[in-house]
């Protein structure tokens, strides 16, 4: 479908990676047997929080808003790409 430069799902992203800088847990702080939490490689948006014995059913790698643009075939760059491009720390995985 194109870049989608004027898509105006872009600044609500940007709104959304913004507003998930330093939101997302550290799973390797927390003890062990603690829930996973999972967030969208695009927003940081956290997507899902699973047991650690999640194999069975993986986490979405995106949430709903991203995963549409994805499917429209809008380019979105990795959201640690995104933190480390304004000197911002990576979500802790």
């Amino acid at each position: 479908m194109g870049s989608g430069k004027d898509d105006p799902r872009l600044e609500a992203l940007e709104l959304r990676r913004v507003a998930n800088i330093g939101e997302q847990i550290d799973n390797a702080s927390l003890p062990a047997g603690s829930p996973m939490f999972y967030y969208c490689r695009c927003c940081g948006l956290h997507v899902a929080t699973l047991p650690e014995s999640w194999y069975e059913k993986p986490p979405p790698k995106a949430c709903t808003e991203c995963a549409a643009l994805l499917t429209d075939g809008i380019e979105i760059d990795n959201y640690d790409d995104w933190l480390k491009a304004r000197g911002e720390k990576p979500v802790p995985r």
